[in-house]
């Protein structure tokens, strides 16, 4: 269940919210705060084209050119690929056709984990499934241990709106070696953000190692969560 809460839309917030959300924006509304137990727990409603759990759209088909390219990006060094948030195994199923050697995987909800389990039984590089919120199980990934990242994991709190991964970015560069790659669902349409590009310096990333491209794709009319016809592909190495 949603917690009630108040939360402070500030300037560098509002700045990551995309156009079409302009009520929004404009609304003291508050749209997430999930108890991290009720989501760990809630059933996962799999379809032939999504993912919902809690009734949201936690993904989509349509996502899958964009899922192979993350994919490509994380898996450029090969070695020890981390992967946060499993989904519908669209980018893990991307990520085991490169040459890697180890794929870890970290799941926060439990019926999603069973999914992730049953893939790594078939891959064909070896794959590791923590479960759990990334929060917890990233203290068991050693610092300097990847060699790739991809990180796309739903928001559960307000804060966390189309910039979930802010959070984690500090966690990222410490456990990447020297050379990793790190990507991730960026929520940019074709360029990074101000506050975007400044919270990956904050967590030690260089400005000239802070590079992208951009995805094509085609979200259906209901998708929910996003509206453009491209998304942004970051390619950050440490």
């Amino acid at each position: 269940m949603k917690k009630k809460i108040k939360f402070q839309k500030t300037k560098d917030f509002l700045s990551q919210i995309p156009d079409w959300e302009k009520d929004y924006k404009k609304s003291n509304e508050v749209q997430l705060n999930y108890e991290k137990k009720d989501w760990a727990n809630a059933k996962a409603c799999f379809s032939k084209h999504d993912l919902k759990i809690l009734g949201e759209p936690v993904m989509e088909d349509w996502e899958t050119p964009y899922m192979k390219d993350l994919a490509e990006v994380a898996t450029v060094k090969g070695g020890v690929v981390l992967e946060l948030g499993f989904g519908m195994g669209i980018s893990a199923n991307f990520i085991q056709e490169h040459n890697i050697k180890k794929h870890i995987i970290i799941e926060a909800n439990k019926a999603v984990v069973k999914q992730a389990k049953k893939f790594a039984k078939k891959a064909k590089h070896k794959v590791v499934v923590l479960a759990g919120l990334w929060e917890d199980m990233i203290k068991k990934i050693p610092n300097n241990s990847l060699n790739g990242i991809l990180f796309d994991t739903y928001p559960l709190s307000e804060v966390e709106l189309y910039q979930n991964h802010f959070n984690f970015f500090p966690f990222a560069y410490q456990k990447l070696v020297s050379g990793g790659v790190f990507t991730y669902y960026s929520d940019e349409i074709k360029k990074f953000g101000k506050v975007h590009l400044k919270k990956l310096q904050e967590a030690g990333f260089k400005k000239k190692n802070i590079k992208s491209r951009v995805s094509k794709v085609v979200p259906p009319k209901s998708c929910e969560y996003w509206k453009a016809k491209t998304i942004l592909v970051p390619i950050i190495t440490k």
